[in-house]
């Protein structure tokens, strides 16, 4: 399998099981002629797969305690992801379309591109 792209992309994307839309900031202009930006879709049900999560450490404050996470995406080379884009992650969405677990995430920077595939680092934030 090793030196036969197709094969080895093939083999890595037979274990995502996630799928994820890609949205970014783009100007748009209304019927009013009023142009205001927008997170617009550049990409919808893209196969995917989390992996690698790296916490750190939480800040309380007095109404919440923060927590913010890096997590490393997995999917295809063709996909153009650009830092600061929104991407939101439908956890087995590929296996279950029917899956209502959905995370939320920015591209913290250039992804690592591969003749097989991409890894791209996100960051999450939640509340605890």
């Amino acid at each position: 399998m090793f030196g036969n792209p197709a094969a080895e992309r093939a083999a890595l994307e037979m274990t995502y099981e996630d799928t994820c839309t890609i949205y970014r900031m783009e100007e748009v202009t209304g019927s009013n002629k009023i142009t205001k930006a927008e997170r617009v879709p550049v990409a919808e049900n893209v196969i995917c797969s989390l992996s690698s999560m790296q916490i750190r450490p939480s800040e309380q404050t007095a109404a919440q305690n923060d927590i913010e996470y890096t997590v490393k995406l997995f999917l295809g080379p063709e996909i153009n992801i650009r830092p600061g884009d929104q991407i939101d992650v439908k956890r087995f969405g590929r296996v279950n379309p029917a899956s209502e677990t959905v995370l939320k995430y920015e591209s913290t920077g250039q992804p690592m591109i591969y003749a097989t595939h991409q890894e791209v680092m996100v960051k999450g934030r939640d509340i605890a």
